[in-house]
């Protein structure tokens, strides 16, 4: 505001600090902008390079002197074929006008033999509501690119092995399973007929009953690696998942009502729907909720069950607060045939585990160890990977 002083009138003028303040501002935002990696282009309207940093001439191979003033294309589209999705992005930011489009692009260097990859952000510089220019923010990812890249490739590598493993040990299962069938069905066969003719009271005939025990056992051992080898690809549907846990719970507890024991499962879920082979799923719910309940002492077990969606994977959890594992066994309890009970197989889990793999899916089990209870937890893969990361 004008002052008065004895009738003359005074006009303020910017001060020398203000100035000084002014040029100190104009100084720090470029030097920041100069020393950032991240590049920074400004286009203006026209479509002309009006600024570079230092950065962006590295990334792109400019020169930052000679290429001010040159139109975009000009200076980029060279032919049809030269990055030709680099230039794609500023078309679209063009014709788009969209603040904070990001592209993931390759870009190509004259002399380099393997492109760039460039993560690319765009903005507007707008003045009154009119668009006067636009920036664009590159940054050099292509060494976490090719990280990213040579990591899928030995994941895809280990997931081949794997699958391949799995089928050769299915083909072995089978071609054991038919092999050993035949004789351990005579030898039981033979056994009881040698029991039955042997008169009361003759010592022999306890001998060839335990014979014949043992060759029934060895037919339940083939067929449950017969079940293991002969478990089918799963045919995905959308199953309702509170649905699919309930009636494994009441499975579950109509098998272990003829031993006088049940299962108290508390659901704790936030997935509506899961997309399964639900037959295939079922049998694996209701074989964790039973050895869930074999391992604890209780007549009646308690079992938590969370799912959930989590880091683009659906989460499944069964948590009991039975025997728990010790240390030296946990790394062995997905291995076919092993078992702690007595009279197991130890083919439940991996049964379990192969079910879990067909679904592309993890099946990892955790203890703290003996008498504290097991976790169970299997992910998935969620089929619509926006809405699973929170």
């Amino acid at each position: 505001m004008p002052d008065s002083d004895e009738g003359c009138i005074v006009i303020n003028k910017p001060s020398q600090q203000d100035a000084v303040m002014a040029s100190f501002n104009s100084l720090v935002v470029e030097n920041i902008i100069e020393s950032i990696d991240v590049g920074l282009m400004v286009i203006s309207h026209e479509g002309r390079i009006v600024y570079l940093n230092r950065a962006v001439c590295n990334i792109l191979d400019l020169s930052c002197d000679k290429h001010i003033g040159f139109g975009w294309g000009e200076l980029f589209i060279t032919d049809e074929t030269s990055n030709a999705e680099f230039n794609q992005v500023i078309l679209d930011v063009i014709n788009e006008q969209t603040i904070g489009l990001k592209h993931v692009v390759p870009y190509k260097i004259k002399g380099r033999e393997c492109p760039k990859r460039l993560s690319i952000t765009s903005s507007f510089l707008t003045d009154n509501a009119q668009t006067v220019g636009m920036v664009f923010l590159f940054e050099d990812i292509t060494e976490i690119y090719n990280a990213e890249q040579r990591e899928k490739r030995i994941l895809s590598r280990n997931a081949e092995l794997q699958k391949e493993r799995i089928e050769g040990l299915d083909s072995l299962a089978q071609a054991v399973a038919h092999q050993v069938l035949n004789p351990t069905t005579v030898i039981g066969g033979m056994a009881n007929i040698i029991s039955r003719k042997l008169p009361e009271g003759d010592p022999l005939k306890q001998d060839v009953q335990i014979i014949s025990e043992e060759a029934l056992k060895l037919e339940g051992l083939v067929a449950a690696v017969r079940n293991y080898s002969e478990i089918p690809k799963p045919v995905p549907v959308e199953v309702d998942t509170v649905q699919l846990f309930n009636e494994a719970h009441e499975n579950a507890n109509r098998i272990l009502k003829r031993i006088g024991e049940s299962i108290e499962m508390k659901l704790e879920c936030s997935v509506e729907k899961l997309f399964i082979g639900r037959t295939l799923f079922h049998i694996a719910i209701v074989e964790l909720l039973l050895n869930a309940s074999n391992f604890t002492p209780e007549k009646v077990t308690d079992v938590l069950v969370n799912v959930e969606r989590k880091s683009g994977v659906i989460v499944i959890r069964i948590i009991d607060h039975g025997m728990g594992i010790a240390e030296h066994h946990l790394k062995h309890v997905l291995d076919p045939f092993f078992s702690t009970k007595a009279k197991g197989v130890g083919m439940g889990l991996s049964r379990v585990k192969k079910i879990v793999f067909e679904h592309q899916g993890q099946l990892k089990i955790e203890s703290p160890g003996p008498g504290k209870g097991t976790t169970v937890t299997i992910e998935l893969p969620c089929p619509d990977a926006e809405c699973c990361v929170r």
